[in-house]
C-alpha cells in the first residue's frame, strides 16, 4: 500500500494513479473506465477507489503481524518469487514492456483531450475526433495483450495468440522506416521539426535500451542483446534513426 500513500502525497498524477490501481485490482472493467475517461471527470473517483484499499489494509495485515508463524509465511516465498522472475519467458517480458508503452500512449491521449477543452468549434471537434480515433486501437490492443499476459500467469503456458501479436510487432518495428529527405524536412515548420526531433530522440532511446537491456526502458543492470539477426537489424535501425535526428537538428540550427 506504500505506492498508494506515495501517490496521494505526491501530486496525484492521474496516469500514475491508474497504474497504481491496476496493481491492486483485477477489475479490468474499472481500469478500462479510467483509461477511457479524462482526468477532469474521473480524478475524484480514482482517488476514492485507491483510498478504499487503504481502509481495507488494517484487516488484511493485522493477523499476520501478531504471530511468528505469520512472519515465516511472509518471508519464505521470497526466493520463489525471485526465481519466478528469472524464469519469465522473453515473450512475456516483451508483452509487459509493450503494455507499459501502450499505457503511456493512452495517458498522453487523455492529457491531449483534457488540454483541448470542451469547445465545439470545427477545429476543436476535428482534433478531438482524431485523438479518439488514434486512442481506440491502443486501448483495444492493451486490453487484449493484458488478458493474454495474465493467462500465462494462470496456466504457465504462453498463449499462441500472444506470441503471434508480439512477433508481428517486432517485424513491424524492424521494417525500414521511410526516411524523410532533406527537402521534405525543410518544408516543415519549426514546431513540426521540433516534434519530429523529440519523436526521433524517444525512438533512439528505445532502440538503445532494447540493444543494451533487452527492454524498452533503462534497467538497473545491463543485459545486452546477444549477436543475432535481430540485433543486426536493430543496429541498422538505430543508425538510420541517428542520421535522421542529426539532419533535423542541423536544419533547426540553421534557422536560428
Amino acid at each position: 500500500m506504500d505506492d498508494i500513500i506515495q501517490w496521494l502525497t505526491s501530486g496525484k498524477d492521474y496516469a500514475q494513479g491508474v497504474a497504481v490501481l491496476g496493481r491492486h485490482t483485477k477489475n479490468r472493467a474499472l481500469i478500462r473506465h479510467f483509461l477511457c475517461t479524462t482526468p477532469k471527470f474521473a480524478a475524484a473517483k480514482l482517488e476514492y477507489e485507491l483510498r478504499k484499499f487503504l481502509k481495507a489494509k488494517p484487516f488484511s495485515i493485522a493477523k499476520p503481524k501478531a504471530t511468528t508463524t505469520a512472519k515465516q509465511v511472509i518471508t519464505t516465498p521470497e526466493p520463489q518469487t525471485a526465481n519466478r522472475k528469472k524464469t519469465i519467458p522473453d515473450i512475456i517480458a516483451q508483452a509487459k514492456n509493450e503494455l507499459y508503452e501502450l499505457f503511456t500512449a493512452i495517458s498522453i491521449a487523455h492529457r491531449k483531450l483534457y488540454e483541448l477543452g470542451e469547445g465545439n468549434s470545427e477545429d476543436v471537434v476535428a482534433q478531438r475526433r482524431r485523438i479518439l480515433q488514434d486512442r481506440l486501437p491502443l486501448i483495444r490492443r492493451y486490453e487484449k495483450l493484458y488478458l493474454l499476459k495474465e493467462r500465462y500467469f494462470d496456466t504457465g503456458e504462453v498463449p499462441a495468440e500472444l506470441s503471434r501479436m508480439i512477433a508481428e510487432k517486432v517485424t513491424e518495428e524492424l521494417e525500414p522506416a521511410a526516411k524523410d529527405s532533406r527537402k521534405e524536412l525543410e518544408a516543415l515548420s519549426d514546431v513540426e521539426l521540433m516534434k519530429k526531433q523529440h519523436s526521433l530522440k524517444v525512438n533512439i532511446n528505445k532502440t538503445v535500451n532494447r540493444l543494451e537491456y533487452q527492454a524498452l526502458k533503462k534497467l538497473d543492470t545491463p543485459n545486452p542483446m546477444p549477436e543475432s539477426p535481430l540485433r543486426s537489424k536493430l543496429e541498422a535501425k538505430l543508425a538510420s534513426q541517428r542520421q535522421q535526428y542529426t539532419l533535423v537538428t542541423q536544419i533547426l540550427e540553421s534557422r536560428k
